[in-house]
């Protein structure tokens, strides 16, 4: 018993130090509301009409008819011609391309949607997107937004299909065991 009141503050404290107060997207990725429009016209110079939808996002990019690809925490502008996913450089403070889509060139578009998760895939010739937006502090999918998103790209004509469901990162690495023979020796 006394050994247990010992150990309890000490696993308390354990616990408690590996806890992360802020959200890795939000850690690895600059966002601001007001000003994003302003600061992603200086680095992505092409971006020449006027946004009509931006925010952050998670998105996936694949091949077409894939279900996995590399994951990346971005911030996404749509206008009315194109989408711009865009990572975010610290060292160079500017946001870098990801993934640019023409909207006219995209060949279909779909919502995955279970419970919270939504997913907006966009296929075009040689490549697949899926994208979904999260809430301006990071770590949640913002169902709403992703919703609107969608409801924007398909008011452009593009046609809508059937998901096929949700596209996902790759399983991170899992643990390697490698089983230690020792045989006896009898003496």
């Amino acid at each position: 018993m006394q050994t247990l009141k010992l150990l309890l503050p000490l696993c308390l404290t354990t616990l408690l130090s590996a806890c992360n107060t802020t959200s890795y997207d939000k850690a690895t990725i600059y966002y601001d509301r007001t000003q994003f429009p302003s600061q992603i016209v200086k680095d992505v110079p092409d971006l020449n009409t006027p946004i009509t939808q931006h925010g952050r996002c998670s998105v996936i990019v694949s091949t077409p008819g894939s279900t996995t690809g590399p994951y990346y925490f971005c911030t996404y502008a749509l206008t009315s011609t194109g989408l711009y996913v865009q990572g975010w450089d610290a060292k160079q403070m500017k946001y870098t391309e990801i993934a640019r889509v023409d909207l006219a060139a995209l060949r279909t578009v779909s919502l995955y949607s279970f419970l919270k998760n939504k997913q907006v895939q966009l296929t075009e010739e040689r490549r697949q997107l899926a994208l979904s937006a999260m809430i301006d502090e990071g770590g949640y999918i913002d169902g709403d937004a992703t919703v609107r998103l969608f409801d924007a790209i398909r008011s452009k004509g593009v046609k809508v299909v059937e998901s096929d469901g949700a596209v996902k990162p790759p399983a991170p690495a899992g643990p390697v065991y490698v089983p230690l023979i020792i045989p006896q020796v009898k003496r």
